[in-house]
């Protein structure tokens, strides 16, 4: 028996899509996702969400090295300052002879 009341999710995806309500409510969302992959599979397509995660997890990735070069960076800079401060204090103390 089917309800004769609707949800406020279902309100909502009413309101942003009547059409997505309306497929989603006579096929049900398996046999949708199904034709989707389908119609996918057969324009030789990527699935959306698979193709924004491996996106996502490559720019996330390429940030990440370049925080790790930043920081190494930022790590020789400091070495190197500390090693120029400690010759030039020993250079000041001791002259150049």
């Amino acid at each position: 028996m089917e309800r004769k009341t609707l949800s406020a999710h279902e309100l909502n995806k009413f309101s942003y899509c009547p059409y997505q309500w309306y497929y989603e409510k006579m096929y049900g969302r398996k046999e949708l996702r199904r034709l989707y992959q389908e119609r996918n599979e057969l324009l030789s397509l990527e699935d959306a969400i698979s193709s924004n995660f491996v996106k996502g997890e490559r720019y996330h990735s390429d940030h990440y090295a370049r925080v790790q070069f930043r920081v190494l960076v930022m790590k020789l800079i400091g070495v190197l300052f500390v090693a120029g401060s400690i010759v030039g204090y020993f250079v000041m103390q001791y002259g150049m002879d």
